[in-house]
């Protein structure tokens, strides 16, 4: 920023900070639509079902439909209970809200009256000053 001190003396603020994102929506999902496909189906029949429907019985629902695992193997319980913890942790981190942090502000005034123009490229090599019009 161009300090303007009204006598068209050459000075120069500084402003400077970070900014530190934490976001989990840089990376595309890794589910195969298969998975996402059971993951759904086995959250339907837990959490909409008017009565809840076990993991025992989710599996033989599987089973009896002739769907295999995504490695493809038969369901059993223990299977449909991981997958369903799986993804209930993975909508978890997809969802997350993205941490934002923006450290202090820092102003710092430089002023040099004899040679008009400052150029410090040790500490901020992307500012320059101009001169007065």
């Amino acid at each position: 920023m161009r300090l303007w001190d009204k006598k068209c003396n050459s000075g120069l603020i500084l402003v400077y900070f970070s900014v530190s994102i934490t976001s989990t929506k840089i990376w595309e999902s890794n589910y195969s639509g298969y998975q996402q496909y059971l993951y759904d189906r086995i959250k339907g029949f837990i959490e909409n079902s008017v009565t809840p429907i076990g993991y025992r019985r989710i599996s033989k629902i599987f089973n009896d439909e002739g769907l295999k695992t995504p490695r493809g193997t038969s369901f059993t319980n223990s299977k449909v209970h991981s997958m369903y913890k799986k993804g209930l942790i993975r909508e978890e981190r997809m969802n997350r809200e993205d941490i934002v942090v923006v450290s202090p502000v820092t102003i710092e005034l430089i002023i040099h009256p004899i040679l008009g123009r400052i150029h410090r490229l040790y500490r901020f090599p992307f500012f320059t000053t101009f001169p007065c019009s």
